[in-house]
């Protein structure tokens, strides 16, 4: 008898983390032939009709009645992200979580947080299985909320293939020779962006790009510290497309990621694979996502950082084996890996 496996894109058009799996997994996902599963997947009305009949279909927006009423029986319920606004219990459903990470923890205080923790675990405790999307993550799970460690299984996100993105020079790059440092994310205070900014003194050749949605008011405290200690060569540019961002990657000398909370890190990965030399923090999940293929900052002084990145570009040529097998790992995490590893595991809870 075949299953219906619902798969949640509520995200889908969302501009996020959450939007641009949801946009990588739903077409490969729609593609599969998997015998004896039938796909429902939760898409913006929009949306609805995208992948022809080889899916079913709930619109988001009346998901919770589309639901109640499908016609047949939904055999298991894949929640993709921890914030979803609706799910169905029915008996002999089986409940599939997706948890991405557990930032709230450290960015968000008093009743606010306490308010995450009682929903999250909420969640966690009403679901059969949960995946996580790095093992620190699952760590940190583990760590909050208790729940049987067998039954929580790491199947890192996948990367789009920014290989085929053909690349747009931004126009806020005025003169392509000379030399500059790229990172990009949203402008919030857990990224760590402030400790580039004295960092770049010590390279008065070089510009500094900052790129990401800074409508958060972390990113008025940056451009104060730009004013003050920037010297002219550091530029907060705000949202820049993936053609731009392609550009970007393929020109900088170094990618810098100094963050702070990660629960997974795909920037570093989209350098990687375009060549870029990667300097990241080795805080959360970024050394379990870097791996050897970067290089890392433990004393965030401006001198002790500046000398990370110094000795790391003194080594580092965009045609060396070191960059080519930095590539090559970036492209092992991959959407295909992503999309097989769901599909085993929704045979495997299926007992298919």
């Amino acid at each position: 008898m075949t299953k219906r496996v619902l798969v949640d894109f509520s995200h889908y058009d969302d501009m996020c983390g959450f939007g641009e799996i949801a946009r990588n997994y739903a077409p490969r996902l729609a593609e599969k032939t998997v015998d004896g599963i039938r796909f429902v997947f939760v898409l913006p009305e929009r949306r609805q009709g995208l992948f022809g009949d080889r899916v079913d279909y709930i619109v988001r927006e009346r998901k919770a009645k589309e639901a109640h009423l499908f016609p047949d029986i939904i055999d298991l319920w894949h929640a993709t992200d921890q914030q979803y606004h609706f799910r169905l219990c029915r008996p002999g459903m089986i409940q599939l979580l997706t948890v991405h990470d557990l930032n709230f923890m450290r960015e968000k205080h008093g009743i606010h947080r306490l308010r995450h923790i009682l929903q999250l675990r909420h969640r966690v405790l009403h679901s059969d299985y949960i995946t996580t999307i790095s093992e620190y993550a699952r760590q940190d799970l583990l760590a909050h909320v208790s729940y049987d460690a067998d039954r929580v299984q790491v199947i890192h996100n996948g990367i789009a293939e920014v290989e085929n993105i053909i690349p747009k020079q931004p126009a806020f790059i005025t003169d392509v020779n000379t030399p500059f440092f790229f990172t990009i994310g949203q402008i919030r205070e857990k990224k760590n962006f402030q400790t580039l900014v004295p960092m770049m003194h010590h390279f008065p050749n070089h510009h500094l790009y900052i790129c990401g949605d800074d409508h958060f008011s972390y990113a008025d405290t940056l451009r104060q510290l730009i004013a003050g200690q920037g010297e002219g060569r550091v530029h907060l540019t705000g949202k820049i497309t993936n053609e731009e961002k392609s550009w970007l990657y393929r020109h900088c000398s170094a990618f810098l990621f100094p963050s702070r909370l990660e629960g997974f890190g795909i920037p570093v990965l989209e350098a990687m694979r375009l060549g870029a030399k990667v300097f990241s923090s080795r805080m959360s999940s970024l050394p379990e996502v870097c791996g050897s293929h970067a290089d890392y900052w433990d004393d965030y002084t401006p001198q002790a950082m500046a000398d990370v990145v110094q000795k790391g570009l003194d080594t580092w040529h965009r045609d060396s084996e070191k960059a080519q097998a930095a590539a090559r790992y970036g492209r092992s995490f991959n959407y295909d890996t992503y999309t097989e590893s769901y599909v085993a595991l929704y045979k495997k809870l299926l007992g298919i």
